[in-house]
């Protein structure tokens, strides 16, 4: 058996015992590089990778291997970019050997949004498997591909991480990453000097445009207009079209129905705010790249506290390395950030507590039924659903007891609402839908 299908064999066989998000994070993007008198050697894309996998994962790692081989085998992690780039186990995976072309820079790609440096999660996971679609059939997997979702949670990266992979598999195509507002901004500018037909090649000579916030295209009527025979003339071409917006394509408001039909004939993907085991693996690569060396037990603090985006995540780290370079203080522990970062600061304007009686009250307003109803005894399918997410948020978001939610929720026992946690708590890591659900009612609280 070759390495290449050993290494997949493996990997399928930890995808099993992994959660999801752990396998994307910690596996997916490792490769065995060599295996000689039941050595193995892989390779993880940074330190951070290689120590968390020698830490935790290893027996895993081992155990799958051993079953592959049927032999015991000894297992060492490396540092990808320590690898040999002329050397003959760095042909094993052509990853190794890519330098990102020239052509990236007027492409506008960010030379740090790849793939590489892409944290998957429960939160992304699916837009990041379409996206591995697009780049193995560029304008026939999901075109047009539609990202959606709020601000600072990776839109823009994955974007143009698949910008990169489309250049790093076809060297010559041409790719164009560019807001939306840039759009009208030069087509208002080459109707002034006259350019029209210049500004027209520009765009319609792409095997590839990535547009990001398409929103700001609405109410803008001209720019509508070129922006449709652009998206056409591109499309019927067979060429790829990527967008993305704060909304998906029928919230966006004053943008025209075609346009709207247009964006929705492909793949229409969300990505919500990271959950807490990829915000701790954002975290971690974070303080790596920026050489902060902070403690785990103040890295998991941080994880839970800071619930909204990978930006806000990038300003807090920033925040405390700058105090700890004031402070003279090399070594960041738990009680330091704690001391910067109090849990009410996480959440500017919360000053009043969330209430048991508010949270319930904003549940039954989103799901559109009375109060009493869905503290009440009925055991309709819908009222059912309501409860159990309603039992799950009173748990995590107010911290009360099981038999305290219970007796909110019409007096139930506890180890109802331990059902209705569990059942939830499953679905979060498969139902994409419920996921959005849970996040929208947190937004209003």
């Amino acid at each position: 058996m070759d390495l290449d299908r050993l290494w997949k064999n493996v990997q399928e066989e930890l995808k099993i015992v992994m959660a999801p998000a752990v396998f994307q994070t910690f596996v997916s993007k490792s490769q065995l590089i060599t295996l000689k008198n039941d050595s193995a050697t892989i390779s993880c894309p940074n330190s951070y990778l290689v120590d968390i996998n020698n830490k935790r994962y290893k027996d895993l790692f081992l155990e799958a291997l051993n079953n592959q081989t049927k032999t015991k085998n000894q297992i060492n992690f490396i540092v990808q970019a320590n690898l040999e780039i002329d050397s003959p186990s760095s042909s094993a995976s052509p990853l190794f050997n890519y330098t990102p072309p020239t052509q990236e820079f007027s492409a506008n790609l960010h030379p740090l949004y790849t793939f590489e440096n892409l944290i998957v999660g429960n939160s992304n996971n699916y837009a990041y498997a379409a996206s591995q679609g697009i780049v193995q059939n560029p304008g026939i997997t999901h075109n047009p591909f539609f990202i959606w979702g709020g601000v600072g949670i990776g839109k823009t990266h994955l974007m143009q991480a698949i910008g990169h992979q489309l250049l790093k598999n076809n060297p010559n195509f041409k790719i164009c990453y560019f807001p939306a507002e840039t759009f009208g901004n030069e087509l208002i500018s080459a109707l002034k000097s006259k350019r029209m037909n210049q500004f027209k090649r520009k765009y319609r000579q792409l095997d590839c445009i990535l547009v990001d916030d398409v929103q700001f295209l609405a109410g803008k009527e001209y720019i509508q207009e070129e922006f449709f025979h652009t998206f056409n003339a591109l499309h019927m071409a067979g060429k790829q079209v990527i967008l993305t917006s704060d909304r998906k394509p029928d919230d966006i408001d004053r943008l025209e129905d075609r346009l709207v039909s247009r964006f929705m004939g492909g793949l229409t993907v969300d990505i919500q705010p990271p959950d807490y085991e990829m915000r701790l693996a954002i975290i971690n690569q974070k303080i790596e790249k920026k050489g902060i060396n902070l403690s785990s037990e103040a890295a998991s603090y941080l994880a839970e506290n800071i619930t909204s985006n990978t930006r806000d995540i990038e300003g807090r780290l920033q925040e405390i390395q700058i105090q700890a370079q004031t402070q003279n203080k090399k070594d960041i522990d738990l009680a330091f950030v704690q001391s910067l970062l109090s849990p009410a600061s996480f959440t500017p304007g919360s000053d009043t507590p969330l209430t048991p009686r508010h949270l319930v009250s904003v549940c039954a307003k989103h799901f559109g039924i009375k109060t009493g109803d869905l503290c009440g005894k009925s055991r309709q399918k819908d009222l059912v659903s309501a409860r159990h997410i309603t039992a799950y948020l009173l748990l995590t978001q107010t911290k009360l007891p099981l038999k305290q939610v219970g007796q909110i929720l019409g007096g139930r026992d506890h180890t109802s609402i331990m059902h209705a946690r569990d059942k939830i708590h499953t679905d979060l890591s498969t139902n994409p839908q419920i996921q959005q659900l849970i996040n929208q009612i947190k937004a209003a609280l």
